[in-house]
């Protein structure tokens, strides 16, 4: 049975005043559920072993006038790894997620006795990618909203709101050093208290600014109109707002610029990627990629997702110098056409996050289109590959996390998958009914998701050690997870 109890609709605003609170449900409600207990399907079976040519050996005693030949070789032949269908290794577990009132916040058990919660955001529309930190969760209104809302990462509860914003759209948040920063959609670049919703600074930086923003070593990095026409790319300093830097970059970004060895990086959506010096703004280098989302920095290289003849292809490039070295595996379906190529429409630009991968220890992980697929990031050569369905055009699965031991993702249709690192087996799977486009967050052993109807659902699906994803990219670089957290994990009340 499913259990779930109401929790305390939030709670008087610390900032301004909210959306009044609403009746308290109070209430037990059965409702069937699928156990993950259930043993899991058995593996796929190994592929067959290549058989290697035997060679003739000499009979005993023979005299040997040279050495035995090795066996023939033939060219060297790429692994292909078979495409298992997502649910098809473990059962995919409905979830049934309680409906609270606008402004309130449900707990609930799910797959036996797991935890979860679910509170739904008081102006109903699409979010972006939550953001967590200091045990709370970030997010947005939504895009025409002008409210930023603080949640309990136990509970769900709304601690604090803070509304009227000058400007609409506040997108997806960073969470760094106690402060909670964002740009929106007509101006503005946010600076809140991550415990109350104070304002500690804003900067009007122009109208549209809609790619998320991003924080290294005290610096923030978002895009804006230009002073000249087009497009540039400012820092400022993350304890006031004050500009530190200005260089051109032609168009809008594509889901947020990233930062990576003292470099920043900029995809936009007229097809260019650029690299500055972070501290200082230097021009480094910039190309035609035409990147489909935000790069991937690892070490030296930058991996990036490009627009090839309507699919998506992996190519890995010098980070010095921006030059492609490398030709990797395009997506088997054509869906590149939803990829922005100018802001004619806002809010697809807003929300769009697209096929980033995600290295990690010399593989490559990356959802494009209707499949995810492990990849050695030196040779492109498959490690494993795992296919929603036969969706393969359309882009019916949204950006990878990676947490722990875990791959994670969401399906556009409501489903969440747990993904072993290694082999891509199923460890869980979800579905909790609401349309997912936004990336999710993995925070101590908790996957928080942003529905396209306004909610956050919560699912306590491990332990702490499922940790690091914060945000969109894992940490306010956009560049990995953030490291390991000391403190204990959020724990639900029911």
């Amino acid at each position: 049975m499913t259990r779930l109890v109401i929790t305390r609709l939030f709670t008087a605003p610390v900032v301004a005043p909210v959306v009044a609170p609403v009746v308290a449900l109070v209430g037990l409600l059965g409702v069937a559920a699928c156990r993950s207990g259930d043993a899991p399907a058995s593996p796929p079976p190994a592929p067959a072993p290549r058989i290697e040519p035997v060679v003739s050996r000499p009979a005993p005693g023979i005299d040997l006038t040279g050495p035995i030949a090795p066996a023939p070789r033939g060219d060297r032949v790429q692994r292909s790894a078979a495409s298992l269908d997502l649910g098809a290794d473990r059962a995919i577990v409905r979830v049934s997620v309680p409906s609270p009132p606008r402004g309130g916040a449900v707990g609930f058990r799910f797959a036996g006795d797991r935890p979860g919660w679910v509170t739904r955001i008081p102006d109903g529309e699409a979010l972006p990618a939550v953001a967590y930190g200091g045990d709370r969760i970030f997010v947005s209104g939504g895009f025409h909203s002008v409210t930023f809302y603080g949640l309990d990462a136990a509970t769900g509860r709304i601690n604090w709101a803070t509304t009227n914003l000058e400007d609409n759209g506040p997108t997806a948040a960073v969470y760094d050093d106690g402060r909670v920063i964002f740009n929106t959609e007509s101006c503005t670049v946010f600076a809140l208290d991550a415990r109350t919703g104070k304002r500690i600074w804003q900067r009007r930086i122009g109208d549209p600014t809609l790619a998320q923003t991003a924080v290294a070593d005290g610096v923030v990095f978002a895009a804006h109109p230009g002073d000249e026409g087009g497009n540039a790319l400012s820092a400022f300093r993350a304890d006031s707002g004050a500009r530190l830097w200005s260089r051109w970059i032609g168009g809008e970004l594509l889901a947020a610029p990233v930062i990576g060895q003292g470099v920043v990086y900029a995809s936009t959506v007229n097809g260019w990627t650029f690299a500055f010096g972070a501290r200082d703004g230097k021009p480094l280098w910039h190309k035609p990629l035409h990147a489909t989302t935000a790069p991937w920095p690892a070490g030296d290289e930058l991996f990036v997702t490009r627009r090839r003849a309507g699919k998506e292809q992996q190519v890995v490039v010098a980070a010095a110098t921006g030059e492609i070295v490398r030709e990797h595996d395009a997506s088997h379906g054509a869906y590149a056409w939803d990829v922005p190529r100018d802001i004619d429409d806002a809010h697809a630009v807003w929300a769009f996050e697209g096929s980033r991968p995600v290295v990690d220890r010399g593989v490559r992980y990356v959802a494009m289109g209707g499949e995810i697929r492990a990849s050695d990031a030196a040779s492109g050569e498959p490690r494993w590959q795992r296919r929603y369905a036969d969706k393969l055009d359309a882009r019916s699965l949204g950006s990878v996390a990676l947490a722990g031991a875990q791959v994670v993702v969401s399906s556009r249709d409501g489903k969440l998958f747990g993904l072993d690192v290694d082999t891509g087996y199923t460890l869980w799977s979800y579905d909790i009914g609401h349309r997912v486009d936004a990336e999710p967050v993995v925070a101590k052993g908790w996957v928080f998701a942003a529905t396209t109807d306004g909610y956050v659902v919560a699912l306590g699906v491990g332990d702490a050690t499922l940790d690091g994803w914060h945000m969109f990219g894992g940490n306010a670089a956009h560049g990995g997870p953030v490291p390991a957290q000391p403190r204990g994990a959020p724990t639900v009340t029911l």
